[in-house]
């Protein structure tokens, strides 16, 4: 066995040993430190969410009672999980999750839908309620406690960019004010995050959005755009350009903006129309009105998360346990989108989860490749 390893090692591969290796160091995170070493404590926590065990009580079970797995990470307690998830820095997993989101969009060209329109990014917020009894710095309500994932999620990767976590009572806006946005992208985001004034800055350096009017949103009327015929079987109404804002209030807008109106059928197979405000200029408006869709992508990647990875139930009860346990999440869901990259991995990513999942403990020989092993698989 000496030439074996299990597939649970395999999936640190995806990280530049010399990367980890400074990290460490950066941190002094293993000063004397015997079981629990930084990539030990990654690997406990990997495993606990891929393997997405119903409750604490049952992962304390698999720590005491797997001797497969015993046999090749060190034997731990609960208790020291929590008191490590507690004390060390949680900026180790974030720069691995940063790390690891550089290596997918590293060399990869744009999706076929992008082609036209460019790099797009999705802004968005999810939460995480907390028991306020037990994480008291988390306060939201009165009786509820709660923490928000502010995301930058890129939609040609299909991945997280960046998550802001913050306490879920920090409003959207305060977190959109201090992202770092960048030129010939277009950012999709929902009306929580509408703010005149920076799209009059956006427009000013070239950043493009694609967001949806408030029903309380002034809107001028300055001219009408010809429909199309695709326009027209995709269900748009109107496409015109616009001012927003009212100058009694000092709001208005110094720039022209677009507004497309769109009929869309909702989740309640309700018909409905939207009013979707953009600064792009150069896109039909059916394009822009199936660009607005693509907001929803971020849902599911909150949705995929929330439902297949371990963040509802935390070891340890401070701050920096509970983003310790989020950011490795993040980190699993990016090893994942790496794996079905390098190894052009057909199926769904829950598909591969469960492969990935089920072999956990398979012994794997040392010269080994993701592509064969799902090809045998």
């Amino acid at each position: 066995m000496n030439n074996c390893t299990i597939l649970l090692n395999r999936l640190l591969d995806v990280i530049d040993k010399d990367f980890l290796r400074n990290l460490v160091n950066k941190y002094n995170s293993d000063y004397k430190v015997q079981k629990l070493t930084t990539k030990v404590h990654l690997l406990y926590l990997l495993y606990y969410h891929l393997t997405e065990k119903d409750s604490l009580e049952d992962f304390v079970s698999e720590l005491e009672d797997n001797k497969r797995l015993n046999r090749v990470l060190p034997k731990i307690s609960k208790s020291q999980l929590s008191r490590k998830n507690e004390s060390r820095n949680y900026q180790i997993f974030f720069e691995i999750f940063q790390h690891l989101f550089d290596k997918l969009k590293a060399n990869r060209g744009l999706r076929k839908a992008l082609k036209d329109i460019g790099s797009v990014k999705i802004i968005d917020s999810s939460t995480v309620t907390l028991c306020l009894s037990l994480f008291p710095w988390a306060k939201y309500r009165s009786s509820k406690g709660g923490i928000k994932l502010h995301t930058l999620y890129d939609l040609n990767t299909q991945s997280p960019e960046n998550i802001i976590i913050t306490n879920a009572i920090v409003h959207d806006k305060e977190v959109f004010d201090n992202l770092t946005l960048n030129p010939s992208v277009t950012y999709l985001f929902d009306r929580a995050y509408i703010h005149y004034q920076k799209f009059d800055d956006f427009i000013e350096n070239d950043i493009y959005f694609v967001t949806r009017a408030k029903s309380n949103t002034k809107i001028e009327f300055i001219r009408s755009i010809n429909l199309t015929s695709k326009d027209i079987e995709a269900n748009i109404l109107l496409d015109a350009d616009v001012m927003l804002g009212d100058y009694t209030s000092k709001t208005k807008m110094k720039h022209e903006m677009r507004l497309v109106k769109v009929k869309i059928t909702d989740r309640d197979s309700k018909e409905k129309v939207i009013d979707i405000l953009t600064n792009r200029f150069d896109l039909d408006a059916h394009v822009i009105a199936k660009l607005y869709k693509e907001r929803w992508e971020i849902e599911l990647f909150f949705k995929w998360i929330k439902q297949h990875l371990k963040i509802k139930r935390f070891f340890g009860q401070n701050e920096n346990a509970v983003l310790t346990q989020i950011y490795t999440a993040i980190i699993l869901f990016v090893i994942l989108k790496l794996i079905q990259k390098q190894s052009k991995f057909k199926g769904t990513l829950l598909q591969l989860t469960r492969k990935i999942k089920y072999s956990i403990f398979s012994h794997i020989r040392r010269k080994f490749n993701w592509i064969t092993w799902l090809n045998d698989h």
